[in-house]
C-alpha cells in the first residue's frame, strides 16, 4: 500500500472536492449525442450562481436551456461536430440565465474517456465574461472617439513617454505613430523655448495641477505650430499620477496672425526698421539680460548729417529716400543678433549684444563709411555722425542712450561723417 492510499488518498473524492470548490463555472454532461443529448449530469455552486439555475433545475436537462436569441448557432455546429469526433473545443457566445439575463460565456469543452478510450461524458469549464468584454466594447468605443476627434490628443506616461496619439496628432505633427510611442514628449518642443514656461509645466503638473496654455512645437519637418492645450494628470484609485492626457486645439492661424499684426505693429512704415515703440522695449529688455548675465552690452546712435538741408533744397521725397537707403545700409551691416531701430526723425539705433565698446566702434566705423560710399540719385551724397556707448555696471537704458547721444553730437560739432566713443558712466 502506499503512502497516499495509507492516508487515506482517494482520487476520485479530491477530484470532485475540487470541482466543487473550483472558482469557475463547471458543467458536466453525458455522452449521449444520438437521443438529443448530451444531458446535464453534474453542475458546480460556481455554475449555478452564473446561470442563476438550481442543480435540481439543470440535471437531466440539455445544454439548450442556456441557448437563446443571441446564441451564436455557427459556433453550435462547429461545438456539435468536435463533440461527435471526440474532440476538445473552446468558444464563447451568449447564454442566457434562468432569470433571462444574457451573458457572454467564455467555455474549453473536454472528452473524458474511460479505460478503453470511449467518451463516457464532456467536462466544460466556463468563465462569465461579460464585464470584461462590456470594458473591451467601452475601450473600443472610446478608441475610435479619440481617433475621430478633429483636436490633436497626446497621452503620456508620469515620465512624460508618448502611451497614445491620435489621428489629428499625427496628422499635424507629421509624425507616424511607431515614430512617436515610447519616445520622450519632449521631442516635440523646440530646442529654445522659454525655459520658465516648462518650469512652471513641470512644477504644476509634479503638483497634480491641470496646466493650460499655447504651445509651441516642432513637426516632423522642423516646422513651428501653436496647440492651445490643456494638460491634465490621471490618477489611479490611490491617488498616484499614472499618466498626462493633452488636449488641444490648433491655433497656428491664429497666433502667426497674431505675430503678424505685433510685427507690422513694430515696424517702421518707411524704412522696414524696427520702430521707436518696439525698439524701447528691445533696449530694456537686453540692457536687464546683460546685466543679469554680466554680458557686454553696447548702442549706436546714427544721426543722417544735414537732413533738414536735403527735405529743403531736394524736398521730402529726396528725404525719405535718404531715410530707406541708411536704413537697409544698416541692416544690411550689422550682424545676425544685433537689432536697426528708426529711432525718430533721421536718428537710427543700433543695439550690439554681446559685444565691448571696441568692437562697437569698429562696426560703427563700418557703418559710417557704408553709408558714405553710397550715392543716392534724389539725395545726393549723404553721411552719418554717430555716436557708441557701453553699458556699465548697473547703468540704466536712459542713461546709456544719454551717453550715447552726447558723444553723437560731439561726432556732429567736430566736423560730422564721425564716430565718437561715449565718456565713461
Amino acid at each position: 500500500m502506499t503512502g497516499a492510499a495509507a492516508a487515506g488518498y482517494e482520487p476520485a473524492n479530491v477530484f470532485g472536492q475540487a470541482v466543487m470548490q473550483a472558482t469557475n463555472a463547471v458543467l458536466i454532461t453525458d455522452a449521449d449525442l444520438a437521443g438529443g443529448g448530451p444531458f446535464i449530469a453534474h453542475a458546480n455552486p460556481a455554475f449555478c450562481r452564473m446561470s442563476g439555475y438550481r442543480l435540481e433545475e439543470l440535471v437531466g436537462k440539455s445544454p439548450r436551456i442556456l441557448q437563446g436569441p443571441r446564441t451564436d448557432r455557427k459556433m453550435l455546429a462547429e461545438l456539435r461536430e468536435h463533440l461527435h469526433q471526440g474532440l476538445p473545443f473552446s468558444a464563447s457566445t451568449v447564454n442566457y440565465a434562468a432569470d433571462g439575463r444574457a451573458y457572454v460565456v467564455e467555455w474549453s469543452i473536454a472528452p473524458v474517456r474511460d479505460a478503453d478510450g470511449t467518451v463516457r461524458h464532456f467536462v466544460s469549464v466556463q468563465n462569465d465574461i461579460t464585464a470584461r468584454i462590456a470594458g473591451e466594447q467601452e475601450r473600443r468605443l472610446l478608441l475610435q472617439a479619440l481617433h475621430a476627434s478633429l483636436d490633436p490628443i497626446l497621452i503620456t506616461d508620469r515620465d512624460t513617454r508618448v502611451v497614445f496619439v491620435n489621428e489629428a496628432f499625427r496628422r499635424l505633427t507629421g509624425y507616424a505613430a511607431d515614430e512617436i510611442l515610447g519616445q520622450s514628449a519632449r521631442m516635440l518642443y523646440p530646442s529654445h523655448g522659454d525655459p520658465m514656461f516648462y518650469r512652471n509645466l513641470r512644477f504644476s503638473l509634479r503638483e497634480g495641477r491641470a496646466f493650460r496654455a499655447t504651445f509651441t512645437y516642432r513637426r516632423k519637418d522642423g516646422s513651428p505650430f501653436y496647440v492651445e492645450q490643456s494638460i491634465s494628470p490621471v490618477f489611479d484609485d490611490a491617488g498616484r499620477i499614472t499618466h498626462y492626457i493633452s488636449t488641444g486645439k490648433d491655433v497656428s492661424e491664429r497666433v502667426e496672425r497674431e505675430h503678424h499684426l505685433v510685427e507690422i505693429a513694430s515696424r517702421d512704415s518707411l524704412t522696414g526698421l524696427y520702430n521707436r515703440l518696439a525698439g524701447t522695449r528691445l533696449l530694456e529688455a537686453l540692457v536687464a539680460e546683460a546685466q543679469a548675465a554680466g554680458m557686454p552690452f553696447s548702442v549706436i546712435l546714427a544721426d543722417l548729417d544735414h537732413f533738414k538741408l536735403i527735405n529743403d533744397s531736394r524736398g521730402h521725397q529726396a528725404g525719405d529716400d535718404a531715410l530707406i537707403a541708411v536704413g537697409g545700409i544698416l541692416q544690411a551691416g550689422i550682424r545676425g543678433n544685433d537689432l536697426a531701430i528708426r529711432w525718430g526723425g533721421e536718428e537710427f539705433l543700433v543695439l550690439v549684444p554681446g559685444c565691448g565698446i571696441a568692437q562697437a566702434l569698429e562696426l560703427a566705423g563700418r557703418l559710417r563709411a557704408g553709408v558714405a560710399g553710397v550715392a543716392i540719385p534724389t539725395a545726393g551724397p549723404v553721411t552719418v555722425s554717430l555716436g557708441v556707448a557701453q553699458l556699465a555696471a548697473g547703468e540704466t537704458a536712459a542713461t546709456l542712450l544719454q551717453r550715447a547721444d552726447e558723444a553723437m553730437y560731439r561726432a556732429k560739432s567736430g566736423g560730422r561723417n564721425r564716430v565718437e566713443a561715449a565718456n565713461p558712466a
